[in-house]
């Protein structure tokens, strides 16, 4: 009956709006028999919104828009007038994302409170006012919709028999139906929490809800996304100008489903959550039970549940999932932006199964199965409210076993390792700036309900009386409370930067809220099950051993490891840096010497004759982007309880990785000198300089007071070259470079630069302006956004897994990393498109980015502070078309602008020349953008490459969360297949002794997390590192000076590669992992080997070819001597050489090669 009415509401509605058909087009159907339906605009509005909405899982499945939930909300806008019938498609579809997005359906916009609080305020319950309630008007009896909700049976009928009614009204009881509708019966306490908070959108008979069967928490995360979707459509949230950022691709295009918007996924097992039903009647009072192991047993709490007492009205699995979802937004508050259980398809089809069903009844009983479990193939998020009665009542909607599934439904289905253990998949997307907060306040302490209510939703024991600084003793639940007892599973070790990579102590509440409300396991039968061997499955975070990489065990004791957290060493760096930059300030800063011989002369107590104004930092170390931070190394000025490793008397004889790079500017002065040979030795004199007068000072000290300590910090030795100084300071190693304005100034003056001036000058740029504005910008973004870092440093350990070191800059990783953490910055829609909160998240995203992102068509342009203006946009994008060419073959392959990338950026404020402090910094009305950080790496080849591994990769993570894979089986994504190593044309074996970390490798890295201890893969490789090659190290006395001997840089294979790609990059393109470089790869390039005319310059590897003689190509490539001499280049690192295509002379007339695959261009 009520489908019936829905189609003649709809097809009235599409009949009204309909153009009269023409009589010819009339006659033709009614000639053919069939009937003629002209093509509204309802319905392009309508299939737009199906497109919208199945883009992000939004419709055809449980908890989700069908299309006649779509088309009765477009029939409501179109006979209340909000579209006009002559709008087009995209008016009408504007007008549903305002409508959806504006309206408060749930009664909860207008609450406010403090951050502190809102946990506790949706843990009783209240601060909700009325929602909005609709009724369709019913334009055949000619009403609009208040007198449709007045004179509708319905309403009188209630008007009549409730309002009219001394003994059921009251002053309570709303004056209409319509007001009934539009009260909010949500949860007030544990003793009511049947959830009728759907949305209201009714029919004019106002006897059907067509919204009823959506739950709160699609509704939310449904109308964010409708008012992204409207801010697309207005131009305010583009993105910038061209296609990247086009309306029509985020709208239709780009896919956000279940598995690909939450920061963080949790999965429940339902076989220890009780089956919990709702007996009422009998005594009047709440005899809810609770079903366990075949019996029911009282609930816990004193009969107080805080879910389970809709069971009857919604079922089992639609109580449960409400439950799960209601509790945990309740409990998260603010920390959780949307909170989404997923269902897995409309359960089984029993079409092909009723002969396994009861007898009697057989026709009526096994068509509502089939007609209830009909399953939806092309949804993420198909379930069916199981039909009371029916053959199968436990529709398996939300949970599902592997066995029960048809072989046509949906790969991506939730199970847990346990195959027939059903769960309950949730969804989290965290706010990252509430996720840290440790306190939840409960109500006053005269709220006596309030207060009832926010014991039940956290249990006795954890919501305690305590007393805060406005003299309130309230109820209060605090999470900063260390892990008591040791892990005894790999799923329950913490890790020291949970609170930044894992988005908070979210995990920790949703851990005790599982516990305490969704499971019927109290203490004796966990311990049974833990004896016999079946311990209960812990909740945790998907992928969250991922963070192994990048950080250390949390432990309470005061002697864990000084170095398992990495903020922690970062944080070292930071206070050793700003002592560093303090003690060359403040030693520089020049004095008049009036003593004998010396009068009026200018001097400092480092011996410099210009004062050391800014220190700037460069390293990435120094921006929390260092995958292993340094560590205090006991030769350079640490102390040697700093030692790691087992044998704390030996310590390492060098410094693996590089040093950690500043750069030092002096005061403005115009004794500069005024010829290029002279600036760079006057640099080099600075730097010699700076080390004598250290090494003075230290031999003169004794005085007493702070520069004592300062000195003393200095060990190890100081070596300068003619572009940098190393020296050891605290323990670290520094290389000090020297940034002089003038020079700068110097060859921006020249009339006609030489080809070698220009190149001189953008060095200088790209390493001293471009790469301090670069650090700040990458500094300032891992401030704001805590995990961003960890995402680098996962990223970062990803490309060197896939042999990509130095291929992929860094900065360029940084630069992708930022745009995913700032893409939203200035937009309004911050709900759907916040920044990610967990590492896991911000890794993923990363890989969706280099993988989906169109390097050859669009720019990259990175902006977190809305310096680039609509017009320096539009100059970007059209000069990266002139750049491209008409064929998208030139330029960078990878094409990433940010703030610092155009000409003239050295024409700043703060320059340090004469007379610059004086003028005003003119900018350039067109300024030329062009990459600096990619302008020649990566290599197309090795990005197609890089972009077809980040896909494969976000597949096999995204496999992992969806098959519940709590194991190792993440790992893969951070390993190099068999298959993939002999796609290469060579490969050359390192000595094991120049291999300091070989859990980092490629091949065989070592990814396991020892509980007993414990132990992680990042400290493991932070022992080894810091103990360094065998053959280096050295043994350790107090009283015997050895800094002499200690290498401030010691990075044999990376010197190696970087050699064999100045000589024979024209040959062939070379691999290696930076961390654990056991393998250099090489592929040879296709047009290496074309024949060529002969040229007695280029005459190196050259043979006479066999063919193309009339085409005057002469000679080709001979690999036999090229390999000769990489062998020899590398014979005194590489131990064995395996060559899989060694292009011989039989396959030289092949352009292409038939053997092993080239690169391609």
């Amino acid at each position: 009956m009520h489908l019936t009415s829905t189609t003649r509401l709809i097809n009235s509605t599409i009949s009204s709006l309909a153009a009269p058909a023409s009589s010819s087009s009339s006659s033709a159907a009614a000639a053919g028999g069939g009937v003629f339906v002209a093509t509204t605009a309802f319905h392009e509005a309508l299939l737009l919104l199906k497109v919208w909405s199945l883009q992000r899982g939004f419709l055809r499945g449980h908890d989700s828009f069908t299309t006649t939930t779509i088309g009765v909300v477009l029939v409501y806008l179109y006979r209340t007038g909000t579209i006009g019938r002559r709008a087009g498609c995209v008016q009408a579809f504007a007008a549903f994302m305002k409508f959806w997005s504006e309206t408060d359906w749930l009664g909860e916009d207008d609450t406010t409170s403090t951050s502190s609080t809102v946990a506790g305020r949706r843990g009783t319950g209240t601060g909700r006012g009325k929602k909005a309630a609709f009724v369709i008007p019913d334009v055949d009896a000619g009403w609009n919709e208040s007198q449709t909700a007045a004179r509708s049976a319905q309403a009188r009928r209630y008007l009549k028999e409730v309002r009219g009614n001394p003994s059921t009204a009251d002053a309570s009881t709303p004056r209409t139906l319509l007001d009934c509708y539009r009260t909010c019966y949500s949860s007030s306490g544990p003793a009511d929490d049947r959830h009728v908070d759907s949305p209201v959108l009714l029919d004019p008979t106002m006897t059907l809800n067509y919204l009823a069967r959506l739950s709160p928490s699609f509704v939310r995360e449904s109308r964010a996304e409708a008012r992204a979707a409207l801010g697309y459509v207005h131009g305010g949230g583009g993105g910038g100008v061209g296609g990247e950022g086009s309306a029509f691709r985020r709208l239709f295009l780009e896919t956000n489903r279940f598995w690909t918007r939450y920061d963080a996924y949790v999965r429940i097992p339902l076989s220890v959550v009780p089956r919990t039903t709702s007996s009422i009647g009998a005594s009047g009072g709440d005899g809810r039970k609770k079903r366990g192991r075949g019996k029911d047993v009282d609930s816990r709490e004193g009969g107080r549940r805080v879910w389970g007492g809709d069971v009857d009205d919604l079922g089992y699995d639609e109580s449960v999932c409400r439950g799960v979802v209601g509790v945990l937004s309740r409990a998260l508050g603010d920390r959780a932006i949307f909170v989404r259980a997923l269902t897995t398809g409309n359960g089984v089809d029993v079409r092909g199964a009723a002969a396994a069903g009861p007898q009697g009844d057989k026709g009526t009983r096994n068509a509502d199965d089939v007609f209830a479990t009909t399953a939806i193939y092309d949804s993420d998020q198909g379930h069916c409210v199981p039909i009371r009665g029916s053959a199968r009542h436990v529709a398996l909607g939300y949970a599902a076993r592997a066995c029960d599934r048809c072989a046509s439904s949906p790969a991506s289905l939730p199970s847990s390792n346990d195959v027939m253990d059903p769960c309950l998949v949730v969804g989290i997307r965290i706010d990252p700036d509430a996720s840290r907060r440790v306190v939840d306040r409960g109500p006053p302490a005269e709220d006596v309900r309030g207060s009832e209510a926010f014991v039940a939703l956290w249990g006795e024991v954890h919501a305690q009386l305590r007393r805060f600084q406005d003299g309130a003793i309230v109820r209060a639940v605090v999470w900063n409370d260390p892990a008591a007892t040791a892990p005894t599973r790999v799923e329950s070790i913490q890790f020291s930067g949970m609170d930044r990579s894992m988005g908070g102590i979210v995990e920790k509440i949703v851990q005790h809220i599982v516990r305490l409300h969704f499971t019927d396991d109290d203490g004796k039968e966990a311990a049974a099950k833990k004896k016999k061997g079946k311990d209960s499955k812990l909740i945790a975070f998907e992928l969250r051993n991922m963070i192994s990489f990048i950080d250390g065990c949390a432990s309470s004791s005061p002697k864990s490891s000084l170095f398992s957290d990495s903020l922690a060493l970062h944080k070292n760096i930071l206070t050793a840096f700003d002592s560093l930059a303090d003690f060359l300030r403040q030693n520089t800063r020049t004095t008049i010497d009036n003593s004998l011989g010396n009068k009026g002369r200018r001097a400092s107590n480092l011996g410099l004759p210009l004062a050391i104004d800014e220190v700037e930092p460069l390293s990435p170390c120094l921006r929390y982007s260092a995958l292993f931070p340094p560590v205090p190394h006991p030769l350079l000025g640490g102390s040697g309880g700093d030692v790691l490793g087992s044998d704390k008397r030996k310590v390492s004889g060098a410094n693996v990785g590089s040093p950690i790079l500043v750069q030092i500017r002096f005061e403005g002065t115009s004794k500069w000198p005024a010829s290029l040979n002279a600036m760079g030795a006057a640099k080099c004199a600075m730097l010699i300089q700076l080390a004598e007068g250290i090494d003075k000072m230290k031999r003169e000290r004794g005085s007493g007071g702070a520069e004592v300590d300062d000195l003393a910090s200095f060990d190890g030795p100081m070596d300068v070259t003619p572009k940098y100084l190393d020296l050891g300071y605290r323990g670290y190693s520094w290389r000090i470079i020297v940034r002089a304005d003038q020079e700068l100034r110097m060859l921006k003056g020249l009339q006609n630069p030489t080809v070698e001036a220009k190149a001189l000058r953008l060095s200088l740029i790209n390493r001293h302006v471009r790469g301090a504005m670069h650090h700040s910008l990458i500094h300032a973004i891992h401030t704001r956004h805590p995990s961003a870092s960890s995402v680098v440093r996962l990223a970062h350990r990803w490309v060197a897994s896939h042999m990509l070191s130095d291929m992929i800059p860094q900065d360029a990783i940084e630069l992708m990393v930022a745009r995913i953490y700032t893409e939203t910055s200035g937009k309004s829609n911050v709900l759907v498109d916040t920044p990610p909160s967990s590492a896991v998240a911000g890794f993923l995203r990363f890989l969706r980015l280099l993988s989906t992102h169109d390097w050859v068509r669009e720019p990259l342009i990175v902006d977190p502070q809305n310096h680039i203006s609509n017009h320096d946009r539009r100059l970007i994008h059209s000069q990266f078309i002139s750049v491209r060419g008409p064929d998208f073959s030139k330029g960078p392959a990878m094409y990433i602008i940010s703030p610092a990338d155009y000409d003239s950026v050295e024409d700043m404020a703060g320059s340090k020349v004469v007379g610059d402090a004086q003028q005003a910094v003119v900018h350039a009305t067109e300024h030329v953008w062009a990459p600096t950080v990619t302008s020649k790496f990566p290599e197309k080849v090795v990005l197609c490459r890089a972009a077809a591994l980040a896909k494969c990769s976000h597949d096999h993570l995204t496999a992992c969360i969806v098959r519940g894979n709590i194991g190792n089986g993440w790992v893969a994504a951070f390993h190099e297949s068999q298959a993939s190593l002999s796609s290469f044309s060579a490969l050359l074996r390192v000595e094991t002794g120049y291999i300091t970390d070989p859990g980092c490798s490629s091949t065989n890295a070592d990814c396991t997390i020892d509980c007993d201890q414990p132990l992680v893969p990042f400290e493991r490789s932070l022992q080894k590192r810091c103990a360094g090659a065998k053959e280096l190290r050295k043994k350790f006395y107090k009283n015997l000076v050895l800094e002499k001997d200690t290498l401030h840089e010691w990075q044999p294979v990376r010197s190696l590669v970087n050699a064999l790609r100045s000589r024979y990059n024209d040959y062939a393109v070379f691999f290696y992992n930076e961390f654990a470089p056991d393998i250099i790869a090489m592929i040879w390039r296709p047009d290496a080997f074309k024949p060529q005319p002969f040229s007695a310059i280029a005459s190196d590897f050259k043979r006479p070819a066999a063919e193309f003689w009339q085409n005057d190509d002469l000679v080709i490539t001979n690999t036999e001597d090229l390999m000769a001499e990489i062998r020899y280049c590398a014979s005194n690192i590489v131990s064995t050489f395996k060559v899989f295509d060694d292009k011989k002379p039989d396959d030289v007339h092949s352009v292409n090669g038939t053997k092993k695959p080239c690169l391609a261009d």
